[in-house]
């Protein structure tokens, strides 16, 4: 018998059956489009569409173009 199923054994019957069929978390994540006030992602909408802008007109168009593309994916939290 393996150790792992010597220390199964001891559980209590609802930890084994919790052990043996995994389960999604209830909670899930604490961050990200829920976890954040709108305010926060509009705000670093806005700061990246700035530094895009800055960034597009000196002539870096990829770097520039790089974060308008974050900034739109920023502002897909706010919908």
């Amino acid at each position: 018998m393996t150790t792992e199923k010597r220390r199964a054994r001891r559980l209590p019957r609802e930890k084994r059956r919790a052990l043996r069929t995994p389960r999604p978390p209830e909670e899930g994540w604490a961050l990200g489009a829920g976890g954040l006030p709108k305010a926060s992602w509009a705000t670093l909408a806005a700061l990246l569409v700035a530094l895009g802008v800055i960034l597009l007109t000196a002539g870096y168009l990829g770097y520039g173009a790089m974060i308008l593309i974050l900034a739109v994916a920023a502002a897909v939290n706010l919908l």
